[in-house]
């Protein structure tokens, strides 16, 4: 390179470095990038591709988790590098992997967008590779077998302390959606009174992950919880399916993720069963595959686009095998 050529070069680097730091050393400045970050994601003027609430949420909150742990610094010291990356993700626990890989999916994300935006160069992402999680333990893959299953759903339609019977209500159709239809938390949370068809025994998942659509029969069983269920919900102006009372504001609300995993919980751990609501997503397709359902079947209800997802939802547990081996 030309001696000229190579002062020409360093000095845009450098040029590049002062406005990086410039852009990235004062927090309100920073968080003002990260709205417009994210209105790119919904816009999808960053991939091409809108994200989903979902995603941008998730995208919003474990940008925050990073910023609230950073080390203190020196005044003009970019927020955004390796080492406080390194930092914030070795004081979080190995088996942690979700986490730390969340942290280095958002800050990945918004460093692409200041790529774009040509507030910093492409070393910056390099760097990011450096730390980038690998997973140290096999991942918990929660489900349950169809006895526990049946338990659960039991459980559900019992009264514990000051419930409504709305309430019981509601707990034994959120139970019987995700095991005996496997519709995501969102999914379930979003249905529109209109998605539910009870006389046609239909269900509509509109936008479900990546803003697909697609149909779910209902069986009879699943029929009886979703017209006990409708018999029974309060009439509101919430154009939502479920519904739950808020005793904070006084009136129905949503359902929402917090308030579903919650209700799960607290039934698994009276039962002593270790389970979450993606479990149960995993408990229906364990469960119809185990009675010979088809396998391409499964993969359609849950909303897969590739049959090896599936297969990785399938959980056998070793009492399972132990019977099963007793019998041959």
């Amino acid at each position: 390179m030309p001696v000229f050529g190579y002062f020409e070069w360093k000095e845009k680097i450098l040029n590049i470095r002062k406005q990086q730091c410039e852009h990235l050393s004062n927090f309100d400045r920073v968080y003002e990038l990260k709205s417009e970050w994210l209105t790119w994601c919904r816009n999808g003027l960053l991939t091409g591709k809108p994200f989903s609430e979902a995603t941008i949420s998730s995208y919003d909150y474990f940008f925050n988790y990073y910023f609230e742990r950073i080390p203190r610094r020196y005044r003009n010291t970019s927020l955004i590098s390796l080492e406080f990356l390194r930092t914030v993700l070795g004081n979080i626990a190995p088996r942690k992997f979700s986490l730390k890989g969340n942290i280095y999916k958002a800050l990945r994300s918004f460093i692409k967008f200041l790529i774009a935006k040509n507030l910093t160069d492409d070393s910056l992402l390099i760097d990011l590779e450096k730390v980038k999680p690998k997973r140290a333990y096999p991942p918990v893959r929660l489900h349950c077998i169809s006895e526990d299953y049946e338990r659960l759903l039991n459980e559900a339609g019992i009264k514990c302390f000051s419930q409504s019977d709305h309430d019981i209500i509601l707990n034994k159709t959120i139970i019987a959606m995700l095991g005996l239809a496997g519709l995501r938390s969102s999914e379930l949370c979003n249905l529109r009174i209109e998605d539910v068809d009870l006389n046609k025994r239909t269900i509509y998942v509109h936008l479900g992950k990546g803003r697909k659509n697609r149909w779910l029969g209902v069986s009879s069983r699943l029929l009886n919880y979703l017209t006990e269920y409708k018999n029974a919900r309060p009439e509101t102006k919430l154009n939502n399916f479920f519904i739950t009372y808020s005793k904070n504001i006084k009136q129905y609300v949503p359902l929402n993720g917090g308030t579903l995993h919650q209700k799960v919980e607290r039934l698994s751990k009276r039962l002593g069963i270790r389970i979450n609501v993606h479990g149960l997503r995993r408990t229906f397709a364990s469960n119809y595959a185990n009675v010979g359902k088809p396998l391409n079947m499964i993969s359609l209800a849950l909303g897969h686009s590739d049959l090896k997802t599936t297969k990785g939802y399938l959980m056998t547990t070793t009492n399972e095998v132990i019977k099963e081996m007793q019998n041959w």
